[in-house]
Parts: structure tokens; sequence; C-alpha cells
């Protein structure tokens, strides 16, 4: 009996714009996304941290991929934009 809806109850819009989201009642815009998504797919088959080697001479880097940040490889190739 006391979980019922209350029949008198003023129904609570639940509509948000496109492109945001409500986020403990307030309206949070989504960040514009800076890779398209054939991009993104790409980047999963070249940078190291999907593949763990480097792109340009095929070395290994250590698995430590949670606290790697700076993806630098002794053949020079480097790449900080993850």
């Amino acid at each position: 009996m006391d979980f019922r809806l209350d029949p008198n109850a003023k129904a609570e819009e639940l509509w948000q714009p496109e492109g945001a989201s409500y986020y403990n009642g307030e309206l949070i815009l989504q960040p514009q996304q800076r890779w398209t998504q054939q991009q993104k797919l790409e980047l999963l088959d070249w940078h190291p941290m999907f593949t763990g080697k480097c792109p340009q001479c095929g070395a290994s880097f250590d698995r430590d991929y949670t606290s790697r940040v700076h993806w630098d490889c002794e053949c020079g190739w480097m790449d900080d934009s993850i």
C-alpha cells in the first residue's frame, strides 16, 4: 500500500536536449568529440596503448598501460596526445 503511485502527483518531465544530460539535476553539455568514429577505430589498430608495439619500429612496450601517460620509443617515435 505504501508504494502505490500517487494519481494526483505532477508528472515529472524527463526530456533532455540532444548533446546534453542531467546529472544531479544539473544540465551538462557533452563535449565535442575530438575524433570521428573512423579515426577512433584506426587508433585501435596502430597505437601502442592497444597493440603493445611501436608503430614505427615494432619494439614492444612494457605492459604498464594503466600508469603510462607518454608513449616514447627508443627509435624516436613519440605520442603524448592520448
